[in-house]
This record gives structure tokens, sequence and C-alpha cells, in this order.
């Protein structure tokens, strides 16, 4: 039996598609829930989805922040970590041409490996 430790970068528009499985979305972090259960990101493609966290923020997250987790039903993400960037590099990302190349590697996914599989 193969293992898939497989992590696809997408953008917003194609969340339905990865319902159940495990992604990496990049965006502006802003709207953090009071009780720090969740915060909205804006994805490179510009439409926001909710982040629920596992445990509660110990810290505000904002700016540019990568999240890992699982699609939902609703497609939100269940986030398992998230990765912060400076205020430095936040101003200096260029958020279209990275999308340009998550666009490019979901419609060439044979020519970038996002994971791989391993036996149990």
């Amino acid at each position: 039996m193969m293992v898939d430790h497989q992590t696809s970068r997408i953008n917003a528009s194609v969340l339905s598609s990865f319902q159940g499985k495990k992604v990496c979305l990049l965006g502006t972090a802003k709207e953090v829930d009071s009780n720090g259960s969740s915060f909205t990101l804006t994805t490179c493609d510009g439409k926001d989805v909710q982040v629920n966290m596992q445990d509660p923020l110990n810290e505000y997250v904002s700016g540019l922040t990568e999240v890992h987790g699982i699609v939902d039903e609703r497609n939100n993400i269940r986030c398992e970590n998230y990765v912060t960037f400076t205020e430095a590099v936040t101003q200096s990302f260029n958020m279209d041409l990275y999308n340009s190349a998550v666009e490019l590697t979901l419609r060439c996914p044979q020519y970038y490996q996002q994971g791989l599989q391993s036996p149990q």
C-alpha cells in the first residue's frame, strides 16, 4: 500500500476540486477572529477563504501568510500549520506572478511534482 504525502499548492478557484486533500494556500491574512479560532486569507487569485485553526492562535496573524491544511466540505481550510512572512517580504512579493505559477502547475501537473508517495 502506498501512502500519499502530496500537498498541492493551489489558489481559491480550485478549492472544491481538493476537498479532503492537503493543500498549501498563500495569501494575505486578515480578519482574525477575536478568540483566535480562525482568520480570513485573501488568496493569490483575490478570493477570501476562511482558515480554521486546530488550536487558537497565540499571535496576531497578518500580511503574507502560507497555510498548510485540509480543504473541508465548505471549501474552508482546516489549518495544520502556517508561516507568516515579514513586512518587507509582504511588500515586495508579486502575488500576480505567484498566481500565474500556481495556475501553470495546476494545468501541467505531469511536469511539477508536489509531494511523493511512499510504501507504508
